[in-house]
Order: C-alpha cells, then sequence, then structure tokens
C-alpha cells in the first residue's frame, strides 16, 4: 500500500532514542513528572467514566468493536497461542480472543474498568486474567506471550514511550511472536470532521484536552498526534513490518513479527 511510508523524522521532530539499558527497561526519565501527569490523566479519566455499554464485554453495544477486526484477527490468532491486551479496559478484546482460542492476559492502568473484567471473567468462568500495569514497566518475564494487540491505545503514548514498549515487547514476546498495532492516522480526516487537528505541540506531538464526564465533571484528557508512517518508523526498529491492512477510512491495523533468530532485528 503506497501509504505507508517509511519516515525517518516526522515534521522536523526529534527524540530521545536509546530507551532502553541492557535489561530491556525504561530509562528513568520516562518516569519524568511530564509522564507521570499524562499517565495520571489518563488514569483518572478511565476509572471517571467507569464502564460504558460499548466497552463492556457483557453488553452487546460492544461487540460492534470486536466486529470490525474479527475476521483480520481469526487470521492471526492459533489455538493455545498467549495474547496480551494492552491498555484493556473492561477487557472486550481480552475476551474476544479468547473466544478466538487464545490463552488471554489483559493490562490496564485504571483500576475500576479492570475489576468488571475480572467480575465477567469470574462469571464466565473464563481463563482470561487482568492485571494493573503501567506500558512503561510490563510485569511480565521474557517469551511470556506470542501476541500483543494495541487496540487504538497509541493515542495515549509519547513517542518515546511507543518505542519503550516495543522495546519490552521485543523480550516478552515470543521468537516470530506478532505485534498488532490498531489506529488512526491523525493526518486523514475522520468522518464528520471538517478540518485537521491543529492543536499539538510539535516536539512531543502532546495534544491537550479535556472530557466532561456526566455526574462525575470535567477531566483533562491528553493525547498524542500519530500517523501511520511514524508508528510504522518507530516500531521496524526493532520489530519486521509485514503488512497494513485499512480496517475503514480512517482506521488501520499494522502487522509486525519479531525476529529473535536467523538474523532477526
Amino acid at each position: 500500500m503506497s501509504y505507508i511510508m517509511n519516515y525517518g523524522k516526522m515534521f522536523g521532530i526529534s527524540y530521545p532514542t536509546n530507551l532502553h539499558d541492557n535489561t530491556g527497561q525504561c530509562k528513568p526519565y520516562l518516569k519524568a513528572k511530564k509522564y507521570m501527569n499524562v499517565f495520571d490523566a489518563t488514569r483518572k479519566h478511565y476509572n471517571a467514566a467507569g464502564v460504558h455499554p460499548t466497552t463492556d464485554p457483557d453488553n452487546p453495544r460492544s461487540q460492534f468493536a470486536v466486529d470490525r477486526y474479527e475476521d483480520h484477527l481469526r487470521k492471526l490468532i492459533r489455538p493455545g497461542m498467549r495474547a496480551l491486551d494492552l491498555g484493556c479496559n473492561a477487557g472486550r478484546f481480552t475476551f474476544a480472543m479468547e473466544d478466538m482460542g487464545a490463552i488471554a492476559t489483559g493490562i490496564d492502568c485504571a483500576e475500576i474498568p479492570l475489576r468488571h473484567a475480572k467480575e465477567v471473567a469470574e462469571k464466565r468462568k473464563s481463563r482470561c486474567r487482568f492485571n494493573i500495569g503501567d506500558m512503561a514497566a510490563l510485569p511480565y518475564k521474557e517469551n511470556s506471550f506470542d501476541l500483543a494487540l494495541l487496540p487504538q491505545n497509541n493515542i495515549y503514548l509519547s513517542y518515546q514511550m511507543l518505542e519503550c514498549l516495543t522495546v519490552q515487547l521485543k523480550e516478552i514476546l515470543s521468537d516470530n511472536g506478532i505485534f498488532l498495532v490498531i489506529m488512526h492516522d491523525e493526518l486523514v480526516k475522520r468522518v464528520g470532521e471538517e478540518t485537521l487537528p491543529d492543536r499539538y505541540d510539535v516536539q512531543t506531538g502532546l495534544i491537550g484536552g479535556s472530557r466532561t464526564i456526566p455526574d462525575k465533571g470535567t477531566y483533562a484528557y491528553p493525547s498524542y498526534f500519530w500517523t501511520v508512517p511514524f508508528a510504522k518508523h518507530i516500531i521496524e526498529k526493532y520489530f519486521l513490518f509485514e503488512r497494513v491492512a485499512q480496517i475503514e477510512e480512517n482506521r488501520f491495523m499494522l502487522v509486525f513479527r519479531n525476529k529473535k533468530r536467523n538474523g532477526g532485528l
């Protein structure tokens, strides 16, 4: 697909590289005040929002999100595959991957939706496991999973954090493991939008914003400006890029493969 290009620097943005030491952990500056402010704002927002009908795996209204990607996921998931749902919220994709035959685990930073996911798992007698955690320091050992799914949660990750996450997944995923990224491209207008977003920090990609949650108040809702080529540029430093699928007008699935041996990255 000609849309994908290997951008070295997007809009002249530069950001620190070498985001890991020889243990594969993120460097301490990722725990700096700016990162923690965004992390805390995201956690507070999703705890306040709780579980919405469209994110509740027990509510039929959430099925639309799974239906979008089901055909693509079924081609990649094999029975017994160990799958990790990154930013799982209440677990709609975690349970969906289990239904497709995977041994699925979800991780999220927000306690309230995660608590609901665990309740659903108990009610269903599901084998899905759910962990509270931070993508800057995933609590998993080497070769713990065969597939990792990042379903549109890249918008909460800075450029440094996506690279940090990718470095960790290089170890956490098995040889030939799969990293799936589902994302929008901020340079492609979405249905109903009249203009492209124009308020973001050109050095960091940070977009300010807030959301009002009924009966709860207004919460900071920071996100980051991402394009498909730039996400691809960062991840393919460590993973082999296989393909991109255009799911909808502005919804893409990027597929990467982990090559640890035989000339891997």
